[in-house]
């Protein structure tokens, strides 16, 4: 393969497929499927199954406002050349957060052997660096991380406490999702995503299934769903009370995304042969996606300690014993 081929590859893998714009436009789809979703479930049609693309141009032609922070007196040229200045840096901040967020979920899903993915050196193992697996899960991490930091840069104390509510959940669920999304990897003893993922042997599917189970039960904290989101008792508005106009535009637009980013890898990793059988992945990500859906939609808010406590008391000490079964078995 040339090297003017590689770069296609690669650049046709991270914009169209199954990169930007395959998360842009299903990610819109999705969104507007889970509305409709919603709706019927609280006894109404919902919105058009477009509405997402509405309310993003709409949000796109508005202002951009800056959180408030401390003004300085009047008669301090000094310190008001310098509150201009940060409240620059903060119009540029809340920009470049959601857009580096959609650049990593961009990036990750190119990296996964989904279906139909043209990104070269997928089937090259002599090329590949072989940590595609390690590079995917950080870069699925972005939006969490974009998360707290918009909800730190927010004038009101309501975004702030969002923020350090989705900070104290991933510290809780940190450790079951590390068991998750590489305890297919430890067993087989390779962190290249391709080779993960075509692992079929009875003993490495029992494992999949497991740590899959570990994976859905992080989903909820790492995509922010209603039940762990801010509840009126705890944050009135969340970590988004202070954005509006493109910088909430572009937060919501990763947010949807996102979704379907956790999807896919869910089915790469978890679903037996998703990486070279279309049907198979399909069902899968439909599945991921059904139980985000159900979650986001039936299920009603969770306090701050409970969940906290839920995830340190129960699914802390399951992804511990798992860890120690693999390495156990590993050794023997």
């Amino acid at each position: 393969m040339s090297l003017v081929e590689t770069l296609l590859r690669a650049f046709f893998a991270w914009l169209i497929y199954p990169g930007f714009l395959f998360l842009f436009i299903a990610g819109i789809i999705i969104e507007g499927l889970r509305r409709k979703f919603a709706g019927r479930v609280e006894g109404r049609d919902g919105p058009a199954l477009l509405q997402g693309v509405f309310e993003l141009g709409k949000l796109l032609r508005k202002p951009t406002p800056v959180p408030a922070g401390y003004e300085p007196p009047e008669d301090d040229p000094d310190a008001n050349q310098m509150a201009a200045t940060r409240r620059e840096g903060s119009r540029w901040g809340l920009f470049a957060i959601p857009v580096f967020g959609i650049l990593a979920l961009s990036t990750g899903v190119a990296l996964l052997p989904v279906p139909g993915n043209l990104w070269p050196f997928l089937n090259t193992p002599d090329k590949a660096l072989g940590a595609d697996l390690l590079a995917a899960s950080l870069l699925f991490l972005v939006p969490s991380l974009a998360a707290i930091l918009v909800g730190s840069m927010g004038g009101s104390v309501y975004s702030q406490l969002a923020g350090a509510r989705v900070f104290q959940l991933l510290v809780a669920c940190a450790v079951p999702y590390a068991v998750g999304v590489f305890g297919p990897a430890m067993a087989l003893g390779n962190l290249n995503l391709t080779a993960v993922a075509a692992a079929d042997s009875p003993a490495i599917l029992g494992v999949k299934a497991l740590c899959g189970l570990l994976f859905l039960m992080c989903l909820p904290v790492l995509l922010r769903l209603r039940p762990l989101a801010a509840s009126s008792g705890e944050v009135l508005e969340g970590i988004t009370n202070d954005l509006d106009g493109p910088p909430l535009a572009l937060f919501r637009l990763m947010q949807w995304m996102e979704r379907l980013a956790f999807s896919l890898l869910f089915s790469v990793l978890f679903i037996p042969f998703a990486h070279a059988n279309p049907i198979f992945f399909i069902l899968g990500v439909l599945f991921a996606l059904g139980i985000i859906g159900i979650v986001d939609a039936l299920f009603s808010q969770v306090r701050l300690r409970d969940a906290f406590n839920f995830y340190l008391r129960y699914t802390n000490p399951a992804a511990l014993g798992l860890l120690v079964l693999l390495a156990l078995a590993v050794r023997v």
